[in-house]
């Protein structure tokens, strides 16, 4: 039995497939909104269900790590609530963009259109629960009195680079899944282990264990993070987190676009 498959695509019709998702931006956020009032229809709070659960959360895991590691909760509160609510964007956009392509299987085969649109989907409905956990950072800045800082303004900055790794990952990780469907579940995986290997509720600085804060110096997610966290806490981002957010962010978009643009023909052959 003989397979037929897509030639390679080339470079430039993969960042032309990317522009054009972007200029549709308005469609891919209209149906995701659709897609989470949907989800969440004949609810009183809606998608804020998956807020109050992250304020219990978080407010568990203060509380505990708090008395465990003998922190002031007034300071160690609002660090865990930004690292935690961050952590759970990012991840979300992980393990979204490993089946942006297999979950919308059907209407890849048979709608024409810009493959680079489910990925930006996926960034698209987690961003949007991302800003209703925000409601929270803000509030428990408030409550605990946390001073605002010329750094405050390089929090837009943060949260672009956040974003276009979130969409980066979904452009070559979507179609590494849909090739090889196990890496999903390996996927599933490291998304849990990385959860203790990211300083969330502890700093790379206050651990005594060298080991974990060397592991957590080859998680993107915990330079990501801190890029976001600190200057929300008022302190300035340190070289190594910002030229590791740079160097992740780098290499991210490189293998996005060279893996996107090569498999985006073959897709409908893989599912």
């Amino acid at each position: 039995m003989v397979y037929a498959e897509a030639p390679r695509g080339s470079i430039a019709d993969g960042m032309k497939d990317i522009r054009a998702g972007l200029r549709r931006s308005p469609v891919w956020w209209g149906l995701t909104m659709q897609a989470i009032k949907s989800q969440y229809r004949r609810t009183y709070l809606g998608p804020w269900w998956i807020t109050v659960q992250q304020v219990i959360f978080v407010a568990g895991l203060s509380l505990l790590f708090g008395l465990l590691l003998n922190q002031d909760l007034k300071t160690f509160i609002p660090y865990v609530a930004i690292g935690f609510i961050a952590f759970t964007w990012m991840t979300g956009m992980l393990a979204g963009g490993a089946t942006c392509v297999v979950d919308n299987g059907a209407a890849i085969k048979t709608a024409p259109g810009p493959l680079s649109l489910y990925p930006l989907r996926n960034f698209a409905g987690n961003t949007i629960q991302f800003a209703h956990d925000a409601v929270v950072i803000i509030i428990v800045l408030v409550i605990f009195q946390v001073p605002l800082t010329w750094t405050v303004f390089l929090v837009p900055l943060a949260l672009a680079v956040i974003s276009v790794n979130g969409i980066a990952i979904g452009l070559w990780l979507g179609p590494v899944v849909a090739r090889y469907r196990d890496v999903g579940q390996i996927v599933t995986a490291i998304t849990r282990v990385l959860f203790f290997f990211t300083p969330i509720f502890w700093g790379t600085t206050d651990v005594p264990n060298k080991q974990l804060a060397w592991l957590a110096g080859w998680n993107p997610l915990a330079y990501f993070l801190q890029l976001l966290r600190e200057p929300l806490l008022g302190q300035t981002p340190t070289t190594a987190v910002v030229l590791g957010s740079i160097g992740f962010t780098l290499a991210n978009c490189a293998v996005a676009l060279v893996h996107f643009s090569r498999t985006r023909d073959r897709l409908a052959y893989w599912l």
